[in-house]
């Protein structure tokens, strides 16, 4: 089971504009570029999701945060210059900031910008390191490109205070699992509630650092005109599996079919079967027609669900959160049409396992998610 968040606001950091706010833009930059005078200038970009939202849907389904993993997706519109191989680093930023409304064309300075959170503002400097609450959770920074959250020495875990994803000779949109950030949102820390200013990117520090190393990665933003929206998606196993009077289905020889409406309003949470059957059924000894008895799939069985116009994976294959459950009148799957974009169309592909043995089927049956 899935469900989708996206973006509540985000933005980028120009070190070559420190007092430039680019909030609207629709574009997020992280790297280092070197400009005509030489002079080499880091940008780094700032996301938040609305925590409230994530809670309100996991207590829908009953679900914890520990019941359930997040990974964090932003969607490249270009790159340049980038080595062979990099980080992209997630950290807590440290204060609350303001989106803005300038762009980069056009900045303004009623928002958020390399030297402070918000106009009139500036960002913390290690020297101005401040507790939060009674956790062992501290703030700090440099002065400028943002704030972060860590833990004091004695503190003990860090676990979801600074997250990565390491790149090697592959494509440069993030996919990145945040789940021990948003646990220290949910369920704080130290018994200390920790306050959500979303997730400040970046690359590596020593890669920030190094003088030989350039170039940098561009992601769509919020204020995107397409469907690559910031968006963090929570997954958890809902999957149950019992399979009554129905026989298995022969791998060998057997056809899908799934019982999907040509619409969905994007506020639903859809059941859909998935119905086996042989591909070759015996005639019933009756009639002539033959019994097409339905069958179930095995407990390997997953799903994906793709953008039916780019392709795009929306929820890929994942062998322990998407799997198809079963009861006594078939397979079925659970989709939460929340935060599908609405007016497009989508359609489901399913992966059998047996053994060692992949097949994957399209029984080529699209749905629509409408407004």
């Amino acid at each position: 089971m899935f469900r989708i968040f996206y973006a509540e606001k985000d933005a980028t950091l120009y070190e070559s504009t420190p007092n430039g706010n680019v909030g609207l833009d629709e574009v997020l930059e992280i790297g280092k570029r070197q400009e005509i005078d030489s002079t080499v200038y880091k940008s780094r970009s700032l996301v938040k999701f609305d925590m409230s939202e994530i809670s309100a849907s996991l207590s829908t389904y009953g679900k914890t945060v520990n019941n359930c993993k997040f990974m964090l997706q932003l969607y490249t519109t270009h790159a340049k210059n980038l080595p062979a191989n990099y980080s992209v680093y997630a950290k807590l930023v440290g204060q609350d900031w303001t989106n803005g409304t300038g762009y980069e064309a056009a900045t303004t300075t009623d928002g958020v910008t390399w030297n402070g959170p918000q106009s009139g503002s500036s960002w913390i400097s290690s020297s101005q390191q401040q507790r939060i609450g009674t956790s062992t959770l501290y703030v700090s920074g440099s002065g400028s490109g943002s704030s972060w959250m860590f833990q004091s020495a004695s503190g003990g875990s860090t676990a979801g205070l600074i997250t990565s994803e390491s790149f090697s000779y592959r494509t440069t949109d993030i996919n990145m699992d945040v789940t021990d950030a948003v646990k220290v949102w949910l369920s704080g820390s130290g018994g200390a509630t920790i306050p959500n200013y979303g997730f400040l990117l970046q690359l590596a520090d020593s890669d920030e650092a190094d003088s030989a190393k350039m170039g940098y990665v561009r992601f769509f933003s919020r204020d995107t005109h397409t469907i690559y929206v910031p968006k963090i998606t929570a997954y958890w196993d809902n999957s149950t599996f019992t399979t009554g009077s129905m026989s298995a289905a022969d791998l060998e020889s057997y056809v899908i079919y799934s019982k999907v409406k040509p619409e969905y309003k994007d506020t639903e949470i859809a059941k859909i079967r998935v119905y086996a059957r042989d591909k070759y059924p015996r005639k019933s000894p009756t009639n002539l027609f033959p019994t097409q008895t339905v069958k179930y799939l095995p407990t390997s069985s997953y799903y994906a669900v793709f953008d039916a116009a780019t392709d795009e994976a929306i929820i890929p294959y994942d062998n322990i959160y998407n799997k198809l459950s079963c009861d006594s009148t078939s397979n079925y799957i659970h989709i939460d049409m929340n935060g599908f974009m609405p007016e497009r169309y989508y359609r489901l592909e399913f992966k059998i396992k047996d053994g060692f043995m992949e097949q994957y089927v399209d029984d080529k049956v699209y749905f629509k998610v409408v407004r």
